[in-house]
């Protein structure tokens, strides 16, 4: 997995899976409280970057939701796109898109893509999950190099990177007590992942313009390579409200820090739990 990639960063810093990964076998959690997203809604994330005593907004990440048909049967497009802005593009020049494809009745993936453009790097994918099997059939093209397939076996209720987002973002937090881990398994490229997500409790945070939000607080050991060093931890805060929607992010890095912090939000299916406005 290239998870010393940007993109990965991008895409993990918002969203709720902000975990250490283990190719380790377990068994998921299946149930959640229902569906907190709905058609159209759309939520984008600035990405901020620290080094030294600067803070420069590198790139944007957005995600949304489409009620759509996939193999003949109804299904929601999730996408999530992340770009460095063009005053951060002569640094590292990053154009990815996520795209899932997953059952309205139970969330679980039909197909996931990915394509991916980093400085250079280049990378397509696609996935096709086969429940009944309990198999993930995937090909991944990097580069000039050859198209590479894989077969991936399913641990507990796997999910594809951005289905996983959505999964959580269904589950019942008030159900779940302060310190507890919540395990989820993503099968990406030729393994599964298992991603622990672990319950702080209620705070309220306030937005760099000012916003004051009920939030529930989440924190992760990162993964070490060449972006996070060893139990690096991180913090995410997310709206106290039935949308479960990231407000704001920390990390630190290798070389600097790293935030990222709501910028847009429309077609939620719920009022955000704001206790004051800017």
């Amino acid at each position: 997995m290239q998870n010393s990639r940007i993109t990965f960063l991008l895409f993990v810093l918002a969203s709720l899976l902000l975990t250490s990964l283990q190719s380790l076998p377990a068994r998921g959690q299946c149930d959640s409280s229902g569906q907190t997203f709905t058609n159209g809604e759309e939520i984008s994330f600035i990405i901020s970057y620290n080094w030294g005593p600067i803070w420069v907004d590198a790139g944007i990440v957005t995600f949304s939701t489409k009620l759509d048909k996939k193999k003949n049967k109804p299904a929601w497009h999730l996408t999530s796109t992340g770009r460095t802005f063009k005053s951060y593009d002569i640094l590292f020049k990053v154009r990815d898109t996520y795209e899932t494809w997953i059952d309205t009745t139970n969330l679980q993936t039909i197909e996931f893509q990915r394509y991916i453009f980093e400085g250079g790097y280049q990378m397509q994918n696609r996935s096709w999950f086969d429940y009944s099997s309990r198999l993930v059939f995937s090909n991944s093209k990097i580069n000039q190099d050859p198209m590479v397939t894989d077969t991936i076996k399913m641990i507990g209720c796997t999910y594809d990177m951005l289905s996983a987002v959505y999964y959580v973002r269904s589950l019942d937090l008030d159900s779940i007590k302060s310190g507890s881990n919540i395990p989820v398994y993503i099968a990406l490229d030729d393994s599964t992942y298992r991603i622990d997500i672990r319950m702080h409790g209620k705070e309220i945070i306030e937005h760099p313009d000012g916003t004051l939000y009920m939030c529930n607080k989440f924190s992760a050991i990162m993964v070490e390579g060449t972006i996070f060093s060893k139990d690096q931890e991180t913090f995410v805060w997310v709206s106290d409200d039935p949308n479960k929607v990231p407000i704001y992010i920390e990390a630190k890095i290798l070389v600097g820090s790293v935030k990222a912090y709501l910028k847009k939000a429309t077609g939620l299916k719920y009022p955000l739990a704001i206790v004051k406005n800017k």
